[in-house]
């Protein structure tokens, strides 16, 4: 581990950035986006972005389009909305390319709809950016243990 990576820190963005995502503010999530970070959530086990079929794969203004269709109140996939709960833990970071860090994670998320419990779990990736004393999200992968399963309802943010 490199002394100029600060794991608290970084344990605490992600701290945050779970919250945010359990309390559905998703405005503010998107706000520790990078305006050119991408957010990937793969279908399968081989290949890059560009040669796999992804659940979710965004840019900043996909995300913000995504917020809309979650806001509308003819939004039906998410009537009544998925309550979910993260535990984020086991994290461990290092310096990457162009002083970015790259911070690895493993989350368990229980999701409850409709009075049906259910758990996604996996890994995930961030690349994050410090700038003036602030963390931010340049790139993120989340690699869902059960990314080949089927999936009722995936139209909340993981």
């Amino acid at each position: 581990m490199n002394d100029a990576i600060d794991l608290p820190a970084i344990e605490a963005f992600l701290f945050e950035e779970a919250r945010l995502l359990d309390e559905r503010r998703y405005d503010d999530w998107v706000a520790l986006f990078d305006e050119d970070a991408t957010y990937w959530v793969p279908s399968g086990h081989d290949g890059g972005a560009a040669q796999s079929v992804a659940l979710i794969y965004d840019n900043v203004p996909r995300l913000r389009e995504r917020l809309i269709r979650l806001k509308a109140p003819t939004f039906w996939a998410q009537q009544p909305p998925t309550q979910t709960t993260r535990l984020v833990g086991n994290v461990t970071a290092r310096l990457g390319a162009d002083r970015t860090i790259e911070v690895e994670s493993r989350f368990i998320m229980t999701l409850l709809r409709r009075n049906q419990s259910s758990l996604l779990s996996g890994v995930a990736h961030h690349q994050l950016k410090l700038r003036d004393g602030r963390y931010s999200i340049h790139g993120k992968v989340v690699e869902l243990q059960q990314r080949d399963q089927p999936f009722d309802n995936l139209t909340f943010l993981i």
